[in-house]
């Protein structure tokens, strides 16, 4: 019986005190390091100045580029709009988007070899990597809009949330205000907001924190003095789907959304002037009409994110944990009585 205890109370200490205690561990500073973890209670993202939003008129200079596989930009009036990620599973679908408007479009990707020869299309395709800032400033020259769908992959490392979406989202907003970007739209993800459903706290748990990066990410765009739309879609899969697309702010909703369906939202940030500075969540709703959601970009707030993700284990699951846990060790105590008493 006492073995039965120790047990469960070890089982719960180990449980509870490693995401309670990591967040702490982070905001211990890295003097060696040059992207200090925050710490979110004091965290304070760099401040850039802010830019001339005027797109009506963008300047445009030709350019050749040693990373290009199609060749060079041409000098012409229509905005660049670059896509990041563009060889991802929902970059392509925006690639497919945009061509179908009147725009200059330059796709970027870490294998553009491959890339070139999987997706059709008439596409300036230029490498570039968001851990690596020297790779951006070619691939960004004088863009116009950025349209990013980068994810990254479970655990820590180059390609872990940390290094992509926190660090990497760092190098790609720096950069972009020195090209003179005028418009970030980058897509993220519902829980990002600080949402405490099961699938949030599943990945922050044991993929690394990834919506807590993905929040800090957020926070430095916000902060940037670029204009910004940010899209955080619910579970992602396959080809566009015939349901409406329903719209809200905070992070109280949670569902799935086709891949398609978030770059057609994307690309239309490109053109609705309501969706600037604006973030929010987007999934299917079979009771909305399919277009519908084109109308409800005037119906966003400005500043309505929800929170910053901690990364920590919310209260309600520890806490109800620790309730079960004396239960438990009290019915234990109980019944040891009653086995004296006989």
């Amino acid at each position: 019986m006492q073995f039965t205890k120790l047990f469960i109370l070890t089982f719960f200490v180990v449980f509870t005190a490693k995401p309670l205690l990591a967040h702490q561990s982070e905001c211990q500073e890295q003097l060696n390091s040059n992207f200090n973890r925050p710490c979110l209670e004091r965290l304070i993202p760099r401040s850039l100045d802010p830019l001339n939003r005027n797109m009506m008129q963008p300047s445009v200079v030709k350019v050749s580029n040693q990373y290009s596989v199609s060749g060079s930009l041409t000098e012409d009036n229509q905005p660049l709009i670059v896509v990041i990620g563009a060889s991802g599973r929902t970059g392509r679908f925006v690639l497919e988007s945009l061509a179908k408007r009147d725009l200059r479009i330059r796709a970027l990707s870490r294998n553009i070899a491959k890339a070139s020869a999987d997706i059709g299309g008439n596409y300036e395709w230029v490498y570039a990597d968001v851990t690596q800032p020297e790779t951006l400033v070619m691939a960004l020259q004088d863009s116009d809009i950025i349209i990013s769908t980068i994810g990254a992959k479970p655990g820590k490392g180059p390609d872990g949330p940390e290094s992509v979406v926190y660090k990497g989202v760092i190098n790609l907003v720096d950069e972009a205000k020195r090209a003179g970007t005028r418009h970030i739209i980058y897509m993220s993800s519902i829980g990002a907001g600080g949402a405490e459903n099961f699938s949030t706290v599943f990945l922050n748990l044991f993929m690394n924190k990834t919506l807590k990066w993905k929040s800090l990410g957020e926070e430095y765009i916000r902060n940037s003095g670029i204009d910004f739309t940010i899209v955080r879609p619910g579970g992602l899969y396959g080809d566009p789907g015939t349901q409406g697309i329903k719209f809200d702010q905070g992070d109280k909703i949670i569902g799935s959304i086709p891949r398609g369906d978030v770059a057609s939202v994307l690309v239309e940030s490109v053109y609705n002037p309501d969706a600037i500075n604006k973030t929010f969540e987007v999934i299917n709703d079979e009771s909305l009409p399919v277009d519908a959601w084109k109308d409800e970009f005037k119906n966003l707030k400005t500043g309505e994110y929800g929170k910053i993700q901690s990364g920590r284990l919310p209260f309600s699951y520890w806490g109800s944990m620790l309730i079960l846990v004396l239960l438990i060790v009290l019915l234990i105590r109980r019944r040891r009585r009653r086995k004296r008493a006989a």
